[in-house]
Parts: C-alpha cells; sequence; structure tokens
C-alpha cells in the first residue's frame, strides 16, 4: 500500500528546495540546482547526468533502465524561471516557502512543479523496483524561458539519444478548469508558436516647440489604437477543434455543452464565451485558442523631452497557430494596424506545433485522472503559449503536456505561472504525483 501523503510531501519539500535554487533566466544558472539533484538522484543508486550546454547553464539527465521491449518514457521539465518583483509577494519568491498549505515561490507552478512531481514518481517506481518494458528517462532542462537556446533545443541538437522515446510527459498541461460549474482537465496536444514582432513608426525629427505632422510617436498611437477591442481572424486548428467537440460530447450540462460547440462558428464564436459559466481568465483564454493573437507588450521612443523623434517601436508578442506561416502572420497583423507603421521581425519565426491525442498515452492519461477523479472530463488542449515540445516536434515521439491539478476557487494556474505569489497546494502535488506514477504503470503493462 502506499502512502501517499508520505510520497506527496517528500515531492513538496524537493519542490520547495529547488525554489530556493534562484534560477532568473537571464541568466539563468541552473548549474547549482542540477548538480544537487544529481547528487541526490545519485544518492538513491540512480545514474544521473549533468549536461553543461553554457558556463553555469547545466541540465539533468536520468534514466531508469527497462527491459526495452517497449520504447521509452520521457519525462521532460525546465529548471530556469522569469523574473519575480519580490515586493509583490506574500512570502520571498526564492524562499521555497510552504504555508497555508501550499508552497510558494518562482517556479512553484511553472516549471519546477514538473521537475519535482516527474522525479517523485521516478524515484518510486526505482524504489519499488518495477520491472519497466521500457526506459524511463527524465530531462530537466535549461533555458526554457529564454527559447531553449542552452537547453531543449541545445539538448536536440547535440544529445538527441535523450529524446529517442515513444511518448513524452512534459509542462503546460493538466490543470483544471472550471466551466458550466465542471471541472475540466487539459491535456496538452499543441501549442502556439512565437512571432517577436515590432511596429516601428518613422518621422520627422525637430524641435517640439514647433509640432508638425510627421511624428512617428502618433503613427504608432494610431497603429495601436486599431488593435483595440479588435480581433484576428477565427481559424481553430485541430487541437482546438478537438477540445471544444470534446468538451461539448463529454460535459453534463446541455446549455454549456452547447455553448462550447458554438464556439467553433466563426458568426457565433464570441457570443458563445461570453455566454459560458466559467471565470474570465478562462473565456479569455479560450478565446485565444481560437486565433492567432498579437499583444502589445513594450514601448519606446525619444531622446528628450523638448525633441520629437524621428522613429517611435512598440514590441508585440505575437503566438501563431500551428498550421500558420511566417508570411500569413505578418500579413494578418499588417492588415489590422494598418500602413502607418512598419513591420519587422526581430527574431525567430516559430511556428505552432501539434501532437496527435488519439494515442495510447491520451487514452491512459484520461484513465489514470479518473482513477483518482471519477467523473473527471479530460479533454485535448492547446496551449496558448509555447513549450521546449516544440524543438522536438521532428522526432518520433507523441509529446502531452499533463502535470494535474485539481480545481481551485481562486486559483488560476496560468496566471499564477508568471504573476505574483505563483504557488500550488500541497495536496495538489500530491494528486499530480499519484497520476504520473499511475501512468509509468499503465504505460509499463503493469496496470490494468
Amino acid at each position: 500500500m502506499i502512502d501517499w501523503e508520505k510520497e506527496g510531501a517528500e515531492a513538496a519539500a524537493r519542490l520547495g528546495a529547488m525554489l530556493r535554487f534562484d534560477t532568473t533566466n537571464p541568466p539563468g544558472n541552473e548549474l547549482p540546482l542540477v548538480e544537487w539533484l544529481a547528487e541526490s538522484v545519485r544518492g538513491e543508486g540512480l545514474d544521473a547526468e549533468v549536461i553543461e550546454s553554457a558556463a553555469s547553464r547545466g541540465n539533468l539527465a536520468v534514466r531508469m533502465k527497462g527491459s526495452g521491449k517497449e520504447r521509452p518514457l520521457l519525462f521532460l521539465s525546465h529548471l530556469d524561471v522569469v523574473p519575480a518583483e519580490p515586493a509583490r509577494w506574500t512570502h520571498p519568491p526564492f524562499e521555497g516557502t510552504i504555508a497555508d498549505g501550499h508552497v510558494w515561490g518562482r517556479g512553484a507552478i511553472d516549471s519546477k512543479l514538473t521537475g519535482a512531481t516527474q522525479l517523485q514518481a521516478l524515484l518510486m517506481a526505482h524504489r519499488a523496483g518495477l520491472a519497466l518494458e521500457r526506459d524511463l528517462v527524465l530531462v530537466a532542462a535549461a533555458d526554457e524561458e529564454l527559447g531553449g537556446v542552452h537547453g531543449v533545443r541545445w539538448l536536440a541538437q547535440h544529445r538527441p539519444d535523450l529524446f529517442d522515446a515513444e511518448y513524452g510527459i512534459n509542462e503546460a498541461g493538466g490543470f483544471a478548469v472550471e466551466i458550466g460549474g465542471h471541472p475540466v482537465y487539459l491535456c496538452q496536444v499543441g501549442e502556439k508558436g512565437s512571432a517577436p514582432i515590432d511596429l516601428v513608426g518613422r518621422g520627422r525629427p525637430g524641435h517640439s516647440s514647433v509640432p508638425h505632422n510627421d511624428n512617428p510617436i502618433v503613427d504608432l498611437g494610431v497603429a495601436l489604437s486599431r488593435m483595440e477591442g479588435t480581433k484576428l481572424s477565427h481559424q481553430p486548428p485541430a487541437s482546438v477543434r478537438a477540445f471544444f467537440e470534446e468538451a461539448a460530447k463529454i460535459h453534463p450540462d446541455e446549455q454549456t455543452a452547447a455553448h462550447l460547440q458554438a464556439c467553433l462558428d466563426p458568426k457565433r464564436a464570441d457570443e458563445a464565451i461570453e455566454a459560458l459559466d466559467a471565470p474570465q481568465a478562462t473565456r479569455l483564454m479560450l478565446d485565444a485558442m481560437l486565433r492567432n493573437t498579437c499583444a502589445p507588450t513594450m514601448l519606446s521612443a525619444g531622446l528628450k523631452r523638448n525633441v520629437i523623434p524621428s522613429d517611435a517601436r512598440a514590441a508585440l508578442s505575437g503566438r501563431p497557430l500551428p498550421g500558420v506561416t511566417e508570411e500569413e502572420f505578418i500579413s494578418e497583423v499588417r492588415a489590422l494596424v494598418g500602413d502607418a507603421v512598419e513591420i519587422e521581425l526581430t527574431g525567430e519565426f516559430h511556428p505552432g506545433v501539434e501532437f496527435d491525442h488519439e494515442t495510447p498515452l491520451y487514452d491512459f492519461i484520461a484513465a489514470s485522472t479518473r482513477k483518482y477523479e471519477p467523473d473527471a472530463i479530460v479533454v485535448p488542449y492547446m496551449q496558448t503559449g509555447g513549450t521546449d515540445a516544440r524543438f522536438l516536434k521532428h522526432l518520433d515521439i507523441a509529446i502531452h503536456g499533463y502535470i494535474p491539478m485539481r480545481y481551485e476557487a481562486g486559483m488560476d494556474f496560468f496566471e499564477l505561472c508568471h504573476g505574483h505569489d505563483e504557488r500550488v497546494s500541497t495536496t495538489n502535488v500530491t494528486f499530480a504525483v499519484q497520476i504520473l506514477y499511475d501512468l509509468v504503470l499503465r504505460l509499463n503493462g503493469l496496470l490494468e
């Protein structure tokens, strides 16, 4: 009999310890955390590999050998985190405080939670001496938050052996959202890409005491104002269609099911999303799943208050859907903002990606979740951001994002992952370990 309270407490304590390593990216500095984790794993009698992709940039790889009858299962996570503003936190973001039934800290959800719970499931399998049919490989990587240059992108080029697996479990899915009064568990099988673009107004410099009509700030303002209240076109890809169709088919409330199905109709989608009984953050997420998005995030212009500048720039975070090309995306943004500004792609365009969800892995995920949550609705889902999975799309592997979190009122996991007071309940840490371990059993023929 498994003592789940003990296993969950161990995973939560490990997560708290991981949060005490400040791996804010930039600069990342994941190596000390990787070395600490490797030492811990070696103490259990497992081999742990520390892979340095650059100075102070560390990646962890652990392999528990199976018989080789089946191809490996990959556990994938990242160890770097986004910056935090400590003054705005209830508990300091790099102290890994466990209080009020939660583990607090930057990375408590994104994505040290993933690594901590996956490692717990792997250690449980090792301690139990399970006879695995497939190797269980854990990769906790650097640099996801800044493009994987020193993480999975680098590893895919230099250590492709780590990703020779049939299935992969990644971050970015598994959390439940409440729709129509019922929790819906999101199994991530797709994700948007990225398109860092700038809107650039060009004009004529001059003294501010003599205004003229060629001010680039004004042109930029006009372009940005065209974005207010205007959406890019409704064009759901396969993974998004699967979400709305499956959720509509399974949801027990007929009215909610009808609204979900109507979201796939471009003429009815806006009204249907607004009518859904769901938190505003969830409705915004559902709307973003249906279309490309491009949000202004930074502004820059001017040298001095009394000088009209020659250019003004707005940085936009573009998120293209799977199947949308660079040319198509920029053309759609151009039609939205008009011709008064230039559009510059300032970094690499990454297309969105999708993985087939009609796999035994997806079926096992649903079965494992319903084992611990009998009425659970599990549906395919497209993440509106991106993950390291995009660097592995060319390989023969099906990757699903699934670190399950029960719905908790007032806890929007997607907003918390880059927000203030990022935290996860200890009960949800235990829940994730239960399902991950159950998946290991099912994928190795050890559970019917």
